[in-house]
């Protein structure tokens, strides 16, 4: 790696960093400037404007967030599926905790960005056809009579809700409650099976609760 783009990657990661503790509109390219240790001139020459290094570490965020289409089989064991995908996002937001916050304050206060999420994340090919076969899946099962009827985008909207609140509420938990790290594990690892366990006495068919 040259020098060059050894400054472009520390200038890349050093704004995310402090794009995720204040958020952007908070962050100046002078702030990512003097924590990188370079001239603010150097910052506009790499990425021109602030708006556009933002969005290249949101990109790179959602991303990781959304980009599960090559990480799970869509089979017909549902309850399988669910608990990888449950574990999957507990174990990635667990390193990257400010995360889900950084995502949302961004999105419900910038009606442009998420237009511009519309475009890039949502109406991804690839993310549909992942969507598609996910919600194939439910459907399948809804028929074989394993689960209730419910929209695959309710179920897909409940997991995120689910886990991404745990994250959400991780920080007033952690300082209110004054939990050392390894209660915050423990505490973590609790919340994963409350959401698994919430998920499948949600989706029990009503016959099946009798």
């Amino acid at each position: 790696m040259t020098p060059q783009t050894d400054l472009e990657q520390r200038i890349l990661e050093t704004a995310k960093q402090l794009f995720l503790e204040h958020g952007f509109a908070q962050t100046s390219t002078t702030d990512i400037a003097r924590a990188v240790g370079c001239n603010q001139a150097l910052v506009h020459y790499y990425y021109r404007t602030k708006e556009r290094l933002f969005r290249k570490i949101f990109e790179q965020e959602m991303n990781n967030l959304l980009d599960f289409a090559n990480k799970f089989t869509y089979s017909d064991d549902l309850w399988s599926f669910l608990s990888t995908l449950v574990d999957y996002y507990f174990s990635f937001l667990t390193q990257n905790p400010k995360l889900p916050f950084f995502i949302l304050n961004e999105l419900v206060l910038n009606e442009e960005r998420r237009a511009w999420m519309r475009e890039t994340f949502i109406q991804n090919e690839r993310r549909q056809k992942a969507y598609y076969a996910f919600s194939d899946m439910v459907m399948r099962e809804i028929k074989k009579g394993t689960i209730r009827q419910i929209e695959p985008l309710d179920l897909l909207l409940d997991i995120v809700s689910l886990v991404v609140m745990t994250f959400i509420c991780m920080p007033i938990y952690s300082d209110l409650l004054q939990k050392t790290p390894e209660e915050l594990n423990d505490f973590l690892a609790h919340r994963k099976q409350e959401v698994l366990l919430m998920l499948e006495g949600g989706l029990t068919p009503p016959a099946n609760l009798e």
